[in-house]
């Protein structure tokens, strides 16, 4: 559109067909076709009659598009054969943090998309949340799970072998009870030791040893426990076997909730439990040497206060393990086992004490 040629319009056309669409040459308006040059060469509208022999938009100074203002961005008004300056265009809001999608993340210079990290859990102490808490591929919540599930499953074996061992035991008279008793011995007090030697080892080494080792130790730990349990059962008859585990149940489930849930830190309370533990000890040591009836009672009224307290305390130790290890998910399965062997324990304890406390023996 140069020399005033715009689109086939000339607003100075004075009786030329305005509006007409072709090229214009507004010096040569004193030519053939007024200055219209096209493949007809002439004005193939001569005078009237046809669709476009008059301006559409008068009011648009010869611009033939209806925006003719100088509002709407890049059109301004015909002036004289020159085009005005175009509308300054808006600007382009400024780049979000994050791009709707990816593939448009670069815009303007932007830095390319990257979606938020997932958040994961970095409090400590003792108000982590149960559930819905992860790390790795392990929440607080399967933690717990599994360290229970192991309790449980230890649990359900020892009781199963001190069961076929005290059936084994008290099935025929008096003296094959006798014979068999004396037999059981030698099993019984290598038990003994050999559950010491266990619990010793996964309460010291197990950060140290492989997960499946001390899983393995954890298993024969309690199928040994089986058979230190059995005199037990067979001293007292089963109903107040029976009824000493119902009671143990509830109260372990009852006091390993609560040190689960609470937001006290019973932790503080460890070096009470370890003294209370010794004087534990020492009554159960005099009891053997004097042989006090009223001592017994109050030896197993001392040692079920105690495994309460313990319960609670071994409970909230797995929120506390948890907030240590959270990024170690090797770390948490080794510790996962000695704290389940803690709660075996727990509950094991709790339900001898209150079986000599409660129970009857066999006649």
């Amino acid at each position: 559109m140069n020399n005033g040629n715009f689109g086939g319009y000339n607003p100075n056309g004075n009786g030329q067909n305005p509006g007409f669409m072709g090229s214009y040459d507004p010096n040569a308006q004193n030519q053939p076709n007024g200055g219209y040059n096209n493949a007809y060469n002439s004005n193939p509208y001569p005078q009237g009659g046809q669709p476009y022999n008059s301006n559409p938009y008068p009011q648009n100074n010869g611009y033939q598009q209806p925006y003719n203002n100088t509002t709407t961005p890049g059109y301004a008004p015909y002036q004289g054969g020159t085009y005005g300056a175009p509308a300054q265009q808006p600007a382009y809001p400024a780049q979000q943090t994050y791009s709707a999608q990816p593939e448009y993340a670069q815009n303007n210079g932007a830095a390319p998309y990257a979606p938020p990290a997932e958040q994961q859990n970095t409090s400590r102490g003792f108000g982590i949340p149960l559930v819905g808490t992860r790390t790795g591929t392990m929440s607080l919540s399967d933690y717990s799970k599994k360290i229970f599930l192991w309790m449980g499953a230890g649990l359900a074996l020892t009781f199963f072998v001190a069961l076929g061992l005290m059936l084994w035991l008290t099935s025929g008279d008096v003296l094959d009870l006798y014979i068999r008793f004396h037999q059981f011995l030698p099993l019984f007090y290598g038990g003994l030791i050999a559950e010491i030697v266990l619990a010793v080892v996964l309460n010291f080494f197990v950060k140290k040893m492989p997960y499946t080792v001390s899983l393995t130790m954890f298993i024969v730990y309690s199928v040994v426990s089986g058979v230190t349990l059995t005199p037990i059962l067979v001293v007292y008859d089963a109903g107040s076997a029976i009824f000493a585990f119902a009671a143990a149940a509830v109260l372990f489930i009852s006091f390993a909730i609560y040190g689960i849930v609470t937001k006290r830190d019973l932790l503080k309370l460890g070096p009470i439990l370890a003294i209370g533990l010794v004087v534990l000890l020492l009554f159960t040591l005099l009891g053997l040497i004097f042989r006090m009836s009223g001592l017994s009672i109050i030896i197993s009224i001392i040692g079920i206060i105690i495994f309460i307290g313990l319960t609670a305390y071994d409970a909230q130790k797995i929120k506390a393990s948890y907030a240590a290890y959270e990024n170690d998910p090797a770390m948490l399965n080794k510790v996962s086992v000695n704290l389940a062997l803690q709660l075996y324990l727990d509950f094991i304890n709790l339900f001898i004490y209150i079986l000599r406390l409660m129970g009857k023996a066999r006649r």
